[in-house]
């Protein structure tokens, strides 16, 4: 392990000589980053985030933070879940190569995973709220409730069949850190709410007075009987949108990224 970490830092010293003053500015402020312990809080989700996981996740925020002022975002995201399937030993982890033709963003450990992101200065500790689950031209065309259920009965589990598994990183942004929650949406539940629509479930909502453009209907949980997500068709943007409840969601862990101080600037700087 020693001759490792010394075979790197020396390629590491090497490979700085060449570089220009603003290149070495930027290599130092990603060192620095990298001594700002970042925190993690494992969630009650298994098989996701395990130890490696959780540390390849700590490093990546870190550096995206060194040179960024707001969160991580979605194609950012699909590069550190492959990183971190990586770190986990598998090696065949990677991108969707072809994201036009099939749903899913990363595939590793034998699964595609669908990825989203979500992120606010105050996020909500009721619902996930997932601005884009697919994309939908034909939300224009469905101009009645029963259109609206028959569409939904039939495109969102074909959709669904692209992907195995549906994760949202959340991000939110606080005066003195930004704190990342990894939430799983079970895929069961969603596909057992989209064949049980009917067109008694999709209304128009008045928006300040004036009427809904959009459908949108409340589902209810398959078996507990509350409300598990709201869906909106929204036609502006041809895009189902989800509001889905964080008590359904499986909770994978989160990770605490300090805004650093002067004195943690300056760690890494030999005494």
């Amino acid at each position: 392990m020693s001759s490792d970490r010394e075979r790197v830092t020396d390629e590491i010293i090497s490979g700085l000589a060449p570089l220009s003053m603003r290149q070495l500015e930027t290599v130092a402020s990603m060192v620095k980053s990298l001594h700002i312990p970042v925190q993690f809080v494992s969630g009650t989700g298994a098989g996701i985030v395990d130890v490696s996981f959780a540390e390849e996740m700590s490093n990546l925020l870190s550096l995206h933070h060194s040179n960024h002022e707001a969160p991580l975002n979605k194609k950012p995201f699909e590069y550190a879940m492959k990183r971190c399937l990586i770190a986990q030993g598998h090696d065949e982890a990677d991108l969707n190569p072809a994201p036009g033709e099939s749903a899913y963003d990363v595939f590793g450990n034998g699964e595609r995973w669908s990825l989203k992101t979500e992120a606010a200065k105050g996020l909500s500790p009721t619902q996930v709220k997932i601005e884009k689950f697919s994309e939908a031209r034909w939300v224009r065309e469905a101009t009645t409730a029963e259109l609206c259920a028959a569409e939904v009965r039939g495109r969102l589990p074909r959709h669904m069949d692209g992907y195995d598994r549906i994760l949202v990183l959340r991000a939110e942004t606080r005066p003195d850190s930004f704190v990342y929650t990894l939430e799983e949406v079970p895929t069961k539940i969603l596909l057992d709410c989209f064949t049980s629509a009917t067109p008694e479930m999709f209304t128009k909502k008045d928006r300040g007075g004036k009427p809904g453009i959009s459908f949108g209907a409340d589902f209810l949980h398959p078996t507990n009987g509350d409300k598990v997500f709201r869906m909106l068709l929204d036609s502006s943007v041809e895009k189902v949108r989800l509001w889905y409840q964080t008590k359904y969601c499986i909770r994978h862990g989160s990770w605490i990224v300090s805004r650093p101080n002067i004195d943690e600037l300056t760690l890494f700087t030999p005494a």
